[in-house]
């Protein structure tokens, strides 16, 4: 049965639903290519060759060797927060989903390297890619905070770093502690 289910990929059940929608009138045509989000779309498939790249040239193995050599004192621990690190400070400037493409392969290496589970890896990147709280311009939500609450990078830096700091600390403790 689990075989059979194989063939179900997110691209198959994807237009299997779009079918649906159509079949029942839910949507149009029209409202599915008006749906689309250009740009996201436009990041994402830019995103993954970058990723690639990073892969075919062996920044991964290097980043991955170098992130574990400087934060090898602190353990598994360490790992996850250099992660982390780069993962924020990387997604407080551009898009989050470029940077989850990028740092993919460098998450791999490391743990590969550490004997950390990959999944674990995955979590704590996802977290720091998501948890943009240090700059208005990393997340769309900031910025549409920004001028209803006449906020500047000064408050976004003031209260953003002590969020982002807890959320790191509380994220790398979670995942040494779960996956140990």
């Amino acid at each position: 049965m689990h075989q059979k289910l194989a063939n179900f990929t997110l691209t198959c059940n994807l237009i299997i639903l779009m079918i649906f929608f159509l079949a029942t009138g839910t949507m149009t045509l029209h409202g599915m290519y008006s749906a689309v989000n250009s740009p996201v779309l436009l990041t994402m498939v830019g995103a993954f060759p970058l990723g690639e790249a990073i892969q075919s040239v062996g920044l991964d193995v290097w980043a991955g060797k170098t992130l574990i050599k400087v934060f090898a004192p602190l353990g598994n621990f360490g790992c996850f927060l250099a992660i982390y690190l780069v993962c924020a400070i990387l997604s407080n400037l551009i898009s989050n989903i470029a940077v989850i493409a990028m740092v993919a392969p460098v998450s791999v290496q490391m743990a590969a390297a550490q004997n950390v589970p990959l999944r674990a890896m995955v979590i704590c990147s996802t977290l720091a890619t998501s948890a943009v709280f240090t700059f208005p311009i990393g997340h769309q939500t900031n910025l549409m905070v920004v001028p209803l609450g006449n906020y500047g990078w000064g408050d976004f830096l003031k209260v953003g770093t002590m969020f982002q700091i807890l959320h790191c600390v509380g994220c790398c403790f979670l995942c040494t502690v779960l996956f140990h």
